[in-house]
């Protein structure tokens, strides 16, 4: 028995000796120590981490459903301050609105005033006179064919302008002096060959005041057996006058 004591004695002591040899990193109670101190500062790290979250300034992120207010500074607008305008002397104003046919035909002839009037239409010996104007008709009347061929009445005129403004002697001639056959009014046609060139200046020249000037008049007929009655009016009621001239065909 005391063997076998001292065998375990020996053992044990030999355990023991092992046990203190190896070195401290691999001892159980550096490990335990190493541990504790692991855990210890993840544990204080934690918690400094979390004062440090709970010190810090919160945010607080409100929905966006929620209204805010918004103070509104009121501003009342500056009154504009008008300008009176100045007023200049008033104008009259003529009323020339309500001027008549007979008006509007003496404006036309160069502003004549239709109380000053003397001779506002007469005929006499191939003469048409008034105050406006005068037509000397010419012996020369003619049947020829017109630019379609067909047979018109060709007058010449001497017409002379007694207004205050240029006038185109066909348009007062047209105004003033009716030419009808079987008592349908004849209408203006264009001439062609030689007595184009007079016709043409007839409807567009202008004469001038006091002037006068050869033309001649086209009309178209309707048939070269009746006669055309050619009639003239008055400058101031535009009805005609009782003196007519007529023109024989046949």
């Amino acid at each position: 028995m005391n063997r076998r004591h001292q065998k375990n004695n020996s053992n044990m002591t030999r355990s023991a000796f092992r046990k203190r040899k190896r070195p401290f990193y691999k001892k159980k109670s550096f490990i335990t120590i190493i541990s504790l101190l692991v855990i210890c500062l993840i544990g204080g790290g934690i918690y400094f981490f979390n004062n440090k979250s709970n010190d810090a300034p919160k945010v607080e992120h409100k929905a966006s459903s929620k209204k805010t207010d918004i103070k509104l500074k009121k501003v009342t607008p500056k009154k504009k301050t008008e300008k009176k305008s100045k007023e200049q002397t008033p104008q009259s104003v003529k009323d020339e609105t309500k001027t008549d046919e007979k008006k509007d035909d003496a404006k036309a002839n160069a502003g004549s005033d239709d109380k000053s009037i003397k001779n506002a239409g007469s005929y006499n010996d191939l003469v048409y006179n008034s105050d406006w104007f005068t037509f000397k008709l010419s012996n020369d009347v003619k049947l020829v064919k017109d630019a379609n061929g067909d047979p018109a009445l060709m007058i010449n005129y001497n017409y002379t302008n007694k207004t205050q403004s240029p006038q185109n002697p066909s348009q007062i001639q047209s105004k003033y002096m009716i030419l009808k056959q079987d008592d349908q009014q004849l209408a203006a046609t264009q001439a062609t060959g030689d007595y184009s060139g007079i016709v043409d200046s007839s409807n567009k020249d202008q004469v001038q005041p006091g002037k006068s000037f050869d033309g001649a008049l086209l009309v178209k007929v309707n048939n070269t057996d009746s006669d055309v009655i050619m009639s003239f009016l008055n400058i101031q009621t535009n009805e005609p006058i009782q003196t007519t001239q007529p023109f024989k065909l046949s």
